[in-house]
């Protein structure tokens, strides 16, 4: 109705500005006699009050579509119009969801081409990266081959990364919700890691019991406590060790992941979940991508598991996940 009256409004004054000129210009010429002045001005208001009438149950639906944003696409369309311009503006509107429909399925085809693409490209690199790594472990002993070693494990990690930021998008298609391990889960991650943990000379310590069971997807948990425990070996100080430890909070079961390290600054702490957001530590190193804390806060939110964060610089930095009993 508001955008009904600002519609006419100005239909409305010029209605009243022609009335009352006409009205007096009458009367100064002695066009009324007898009660003809109350018969004119009732008819007069009655034919103005008929003509909005007329045209707000004819575009109603209009003004009632444009007074509310639409919350699905389907709804920027008029149904059943009653009106010529009901009509046209919902045909315009038809069209013009066609285009959007046409051009959000290229986008959708170009970014699946992408995806393809580089997924295709990252399992290629991993072949000769895999000779690569067959080669160090022959030449176990010899440091040339340590170093290499080294390079081969970062650019594996890379690689796994952006893999895992490929498959993040067609989460909900690979997502498997089933009693888990917590012990087990964190055991993988570190033999994993072991060659990491002996190169940065840091030293797991794992405080869960092994009863100890959470309801989540073990994959994917996985992957996310990879990127985690890494950063905490990342960023330790030599001869330290990277605290594993899970306990019981009233409804909650809480991991704990600490490293003993330089610690993060309190102006990047609320930025480091920020896709490809680096902070003092990129800036000083250049190891980082911004991608690992990234994937972990994606992979939790997905899991719908709720985590935190907090350092302390040149102390301790925690990283906590809560799951749900």
């Amino acid at each position: 109705m508001k955008l009904f009256i600002k519609d006419h409004l100005s239909i409305v004054i010029l209605y009243g500005i022609t009335f009352f000129g006409l009205f007096l210009l009458y009367d100064w010429l002695d066009g009324f006699a007898g009660g003809k002045k109350a018969y004119f001005i009732f008819l007069s208001c009655a034919l103005l009050l008929l003509f909005l009438l007329y045209r707000y149950f004819t575009r109603w639906k209009l003004y009632k579509h444009l007074s509310s944003p639409p919350e699905k696409t389907e709804d920027m369309l008029i149904q059943n119009p009653h009106s010529a311009l009901e009509e046209a503006f919902s045909r315009n509107m038809g069209s013009c969801l066609q285009l959007h429909q046409r051009e959000l399925s290229r986008l959708k085809n170009r970014q699946q081409e992408y995806q393809t693409m580089l997924n295709q490209w990252v399992h290629q690199i991993k072949t000769p990266l895999s000779v690569i790594g067959m080669l160090t472990e022959m030449n176990e002993g010899n440091e040339d081959f340590a170093k290499v070693k080294a390079s081969v494990n970062k650019i594996n990690y890379d690689l796994t990364q952006i893999l895992t930021y490929l498959r993040t998008e067609d989460f909900a298609a690979d997502l498997k919700i089933e009693k888990t391990s917590l012990k087990e889960v964190i055991t993988e991650v570190v033999n994993e890691l072991k060659d990491f943990f002996i190169a940065k000379s840091v030293y797991p310590s794992i405080s869960i019991d092994k009863d100890l069971s959470v309801y989540t997807d073990k994959k994917w948990l996985k992957i996310m406590m990879y990127q985690v425990i890494n950063n905490a070996v990342k960023y330790s100080e030599n001869n330290k060790k990277v605290k594993i430890e899970a306990d019981s909070v009233q409804d909650s079961i809480v991991l704990h992941i600490t490293n003993e390290g330089e610690g993060i600054e309190p102006s990047d702490l609320p930025r480091v979940f920020d896709l490809f957001f680096t902070g003092e530590h990129g800036r000083k190193f250049g190891e980082s991508t911004g991608m690992g804390l990234y994937l972990v806060k994606k992979i939790a939110d997905m899991l719908n598991h709720e985590y935190h964060l907090e350092s302390a610089v040149n102390e301790t930095t925690t990283f906590s996940v809560y799951f749900k009993s």
